[in-house]
C-alpha cells in the first residue's frame, strides 16, 4: 500500500515550493492552504422512574363505579457536550501533487518531442543526473590534496617546511577558487535523456529547496524531471550552455582557461584518474527550471 502511494504521490528530493504556490494559487484563482474542521458529538443518558397504581374490578371500591388511578414519574436527563476543531494543512509535497495532477489532467505537460518544445513550456521526463563536472571534479581533487597533506610528515629542516607552507598556501587558494564557483551564480546538474529522443539537460536549480546540499543523493541516479524550458538548442544551431556563465570565470578566454585546468591532466602518472573539465553542453541541448527531481 505504501509503494503503490509513494509511487501514485512521489515525494521529490527537490522541490520548488514558490513555483508550486505560485501555480496552485494562479489555477485555482487564490486559495487557502489551512481548512478548519469542526466536529460536534453530543451524548444524553436519560433515567425514569415510574409508579403507577390503579383499583380494578376487585377492588371494594369497584360497585361503587369509581376508577381510583395514580402515576408518579421522576425522569433525569444527564447530558453532556462536546466540540472539536482542528486544521488540515497542505505541506509543500501535497500541494505538489495537487499541482502536477491538475497539470496532467489539463494536457499542459509535454511528455514527448522535447527539442519541439518553447520557452514556457511544462515538460516532464527522465534523465540520469550528475553534478556539474569542473565543480565535481575540483572537490574531488581538493578533497584529495587536502587529505594528501593532512598524511603528510613534519618537517625536518628549514627547505621542507617552506615546501609545506608552500603547499598550504596553494590548498587555501584552491579552496577559494572552490568555494567561489559554488556560490556564484547558480546551481547546475548535468542530464542525459532515457528515452529514444537523445539529447542533454541543464537543470538549473535554487540551494535554498535542496533537501541535501551536497547532491549526493541526486549525483548519477535516474531521475524524473518536471520543469519549465528557458532553452532550447537544437543540433542544427551547433549552439552550446556554458557551464560557467554565471561566474567570474565566464568572463576568462578558452586560452587562459586551458592553462588553469592543465595541472589536473595525465594525473594516471601519480595514481589518479584523468578528469575532463567539460565548460560546455553541447546541442542538442534544453535547459530547464526543474520545479521537482524525483523518483
Amino acid at each position: 500500500m505504501q509503494n503503490r502511494l509513494m509511487n501514485k504521490y512521489p515525494i521529490p528530493f527537490y522541490l520548488n515550493q514558490k513555483f508550486v504556490f505560485d501555480i496552485i494559487a494562479i489555477a485555482e484563482d487564490g486559495f487557502s492552504s489551512i481548512q478548519t474542521i469542526k466536529s460536534s458529538d453530543t451524548a444524553e443518558n436519560s433515567k425514569e422512574n415510574r409508579i403507577k397504581g390503579e383499583v380494578g374490578l376487585n377492588n371494594v371500591f369497584a360497585f361503587l363505579g369509581v376508577s381510583i388511578g395514580g402515576d408518579n414519574a421522576n425522569k433525569r436527563v444527564q447530558g453532556n457536550s462536546r466540540e472539536l476543531e482542528f486544521q488540515k494543512v497542505h505541506t509543500p509535497n501535497s500541494l505538489f501533487a495537487k499541482m502536477r495532477a491538475s497539470l496532467t489532467e489539463t494536457g499542459i505537460i509535454r511528455k514527448e518531442n522535447f527539442m519541439q518544445s518553447s520557452s514556457g513550456e511544462f515538460v516532464e521526463f527522465k534523465a540520469i543526473l550528475r553534478k556539474n563536472p569542473i565543480i565535481d571534479n575540483l572537490e574531488s581533487y581538493f578533497s584529495i590534496f587536502r587529505m594528501a597533506l593532512s598524511f603528510d610528515d613534519k618537517p625536518q629542516g628549514k627547505p621542507q617546511k617552506q615546501e609545506q607552507q608552500n603547499n598550504r598556501k596553494m590548498l587555501e587558494q584552491f579552496e577559494g577558487l572552490v568555494n567561489q564557483l559554488k556560490t556564484e551564480g547558480s546551481l547546475d546538474l548535468v542530464g542525459e535523456h532515457l528515452g529514444e529522443e537523445a539529447f542533454s539537460t541543464v537543470l538549473t536549480i535554487d540551494r535554498d529547496y535542496l533537501n541535501d546540499p551536497s547532491l549526493s543523493d541526486i549525483a548519477d541516479g535516474e531521475f524524473t524531471i518536471l520543469g519549465k524550458v528557458i532553452k532550447v538548442i537544437n543540433q542544427e544551431s551547433g549552439g552550446s550552455i556554458n557551464l560557467l556563465r554565471k561566474t567570474s570565470l565566464s568572463k576568462v578566454n578558452d586560452v587562459l582557461l586551458s592553462q588553469m585546468f592543465s595541472g589536473f591532466q595525465n594525473l594516471d602518472q601519480h595514481g589518479l584518474k584523468n578528469a575532463d573539465f567539460k565548460r560546455e553542453v553541447e546541442a542538442p541541448v534544453i535547459q530547464v527550471v526543474p520545479i521537482a527531481i524525483f523518483t
